[in-house]
C-alpha cells in the first residue's frame, strides 16, 4: 500500500450515492410515499404495506452484491441503484397523476435502495485500505447520508410552502436522484478499479473462494454475525418504529417534546459517528460495534424498567432513550468492516448479506413490535428491544469476540 493511498482523502465523489440514499430514503420516501398512499386509499395500514414491500426488497442484497463480485460490476450496480430510485420516483409521479397505487413502484424502489446499500460500502471495505483510512472514509460515507436527509427535507419543505402537490414532489425527487446518478457514475471508475485489482490478485485464502454456498455462509462465524445483526436490528427498528407511541402512552410525553427528543438524537448521532470513526481508526471496528449493541441493551432495558413505574422522571426517560438511539451510528459504521473480516465470501456478497440481515430484523421487529403494542401494551415493545439486544450482546461475548481475537489479534479489545 503506497503512502499516497494510505493518506488519501476522506471524501470521494462517488459517495454522493449515499447522499442520494439519505435524501431518497430518509426524506423523499419517508415524507412523500406514506402520506400519498394514505390520502389515496384512506387507510394508513396500506401505507405500512407499501413501506414493508420497500424494506423487504433489501433481502436481495446478497444477490446484488454477489452479482457485483462475480462480474466486477460494483460501479454498474451502485450507479443503477441510484438511477433506479430516480425511475421509481418518476413512476410514483405518474401513478399519483393517475391516482393509482402500484406495487411495482415500491419493488423498484426497494431493489434500488438494496443495490446502493449493499454494494457502495465495498468501494471502501473491499479495497484493502489501511485501518485509519478505512475508518475515515467509512465515517465520511455515513455522515453524508444525514446531509442528504437534511437536503431532501429542505427541498420538500420549500416545495410544500409553495403549494406543491405529491406529483410535483415525486418529480422533484426524481430529478435530484438523476443528478446523483450522473455524479456517481462519472466518479466511481477509479474506486471500482481498486476493488477489481484486489479481487484479481492471488487469493490469500483459497477456502474463501470455495465457501460460497448458502449452508457455508449461514453455518459459520459469518452466519453467527448475521444472526447478531438480525437481533440487533430487530431491537433497534422495533423500538424506533413505535417510539412516537411509546413516549406519550407509556411516559406521558407530549408530541412536541417527542419531536424535540428525536431531533436531538439525530444531532447527537453525528457527534457520536465522528467520535466512533476516530475510535475505529485506532482500535478497529469490534470495540465500537460492541459498545453500540451495549447502548441498545442498556437503553432498551432502562426504558422497559421505567415503563413499569407509575410515573418516571422525564430527564431519566430521555437519557435512556438517547442512549438507545446512539447505538445506531456505532453499529451502522462498523457493520461493513466486520462483515469483510468474518466473511467466507467476497466483499460485495458479504455486504449484501449484512443488508439482508438488517432488513429481516427490521421487518420482524416492526411486525412483532406492532403485535405486542396492540395485544399487551407499548411498554412490551421496550422489553422486546431489551431482550433482542441482550441476546445480541450475549452472542457477541460468547462467540464473536473469541473468533475476532483470532482473526485480528492486533485489534481485539482487551
Amino acid at each position: 500500500m503506497s503512502e499516497k493511498t494510505a493518506k488519501g482523502p476522506a471524501f470521494e465523489w462517488w459517495m454522493v450515492s449515499n447522499l442520494a440514499m439519505g435524501a431518497g430514503f430518509s426524506a423523499f420516501v419517508a415524507l412523500l410515499i406514506p402520506p400519498f398512499v394514505t390520502e389515496s386509499t384512506g387507510n394508513a395500514a396500506d401505507a405500512g404495506i407499501v413501506m414493508a414491500i420497500i424494506s423487504l426488497a433489501a433481502v436481495l442484497g446478497p444477490v446484488l452484491g454477489g452479482f457485483a463480485d462475480k462480474y466486477r460490476a460494483h460501479r454498474l450496480v451502485v450507479s443503477l441503484g441510484v438511477l433506479g430510485m430516480a425511475l421509481a420516483f418518476a413512476m410514483y409521479a405518474i401513478s399519483a397523476e393517475a391516482k393509482a397505487i402500484l406495487a411495482l413502484d415500491a419493488i423498484l424502489m426497494g431493489v434500488s435502495i438494496a443495490a446502493v446499500s449493499a454494494v457502495a460500502p465495498v468501494f471502501i471495505v473491499g479495497a484493502n485500505l489501511p485501518k485509519a483510512l478505512e475508518a475515515k472514509r467509512l465515517t465520511t460515507f455515513n455522515l453524508i447520508a444525514p446531509v442528504g436527509q437534511v437536503l431532501g427535507g429542505a427541498l420538500l419543505g420549500a416545495a410544500a410552502a409553495g403549494g406543491g402537490s405529491f406529483v410535483q414532489g415525486f418529480w422533484l425527487a426524481a430529478v435530484v436522484m438523476f443528478l446523483a446518478f450522473l455524479i456517481t457514475w462519472f466518479s466511481s471508475k477509479k474506486p471500482a478499479e481498486r476493488i477489481q485489482l484486489l479481487e484479481s490478485a492471488p487469493a490469500d485464502d483459497e477456502e474463501k473462494k470455495k465457501s460460497i454456498g448458502l449452508g457455508k455462509v449461514l453455518f459459520s462465524m459469518f452466519g453467527m454475525y448475521l444472526l447478531i445483526l438480525t437481533l440487533s436490528s430487530l431491537a433497534n427498528n422495533g423500538l424506533n418504529n413505535q417510539i412516537a407511541n411509546i413516549l406519550p402512552n407509556v411516559f406521558g410525553v407530549d408530541q412536541a417534546t417527542v419531536s424535540g427528543l428525536i431531533s436531538l438524537a439525530g444531532l447527537l448521532n453525528i457527534a457520536f459517528l465522528l467520535a466512533a470513526g476516530v475510535w475505529m481508526g485506532r482500535k478497529g471496528p469490534m470495540p465500537v460495534f460492541v459498545t453500540g449493541n451495549v447502548f441498545r441493551l442498556v437503553g432498551g432495558l432502562g426504558l422497559a424498567i421505567l415503563g413499569m413505574a407509575a410515573k418516571s422522571p422525564l430527564l431519566i426517560v430521555a437519557a435512556f432513550m438517547q442512549l438507545f438511539y446512539q447505538g445506531n451510528p456505532l453499529v451502522r459504521l462498523t457493520q461493513p468492516a466486520l462483515a469483510v473480516r468474518f466473511a467466507t465470501i467476497p466483499a460485495g456478497a458479504a455486504s449484501g448479506w449484512v443488508i439482508a440481515a438488517s432488513a429481516m430484523g427490521s421487518f420482524l421487529g416492526s411486525l412483532l413490535g406492532g403485535y405486542l403494542a396492540d395485544s399487551i401494551g407499548f411498554n412490551a415493545v421496550n422489553w422486546m428491544a431489551a431482550i433482542a439486544a441482550g441476546l445480541a450482546v450475549l452472542l457477541i461475548v460468547v462467540s464473536l469476540l473469541p473468533a475476532y481475537r483470532k482473526l485480528q489479534p492486533e485489534e481485539a479489545p482487551a
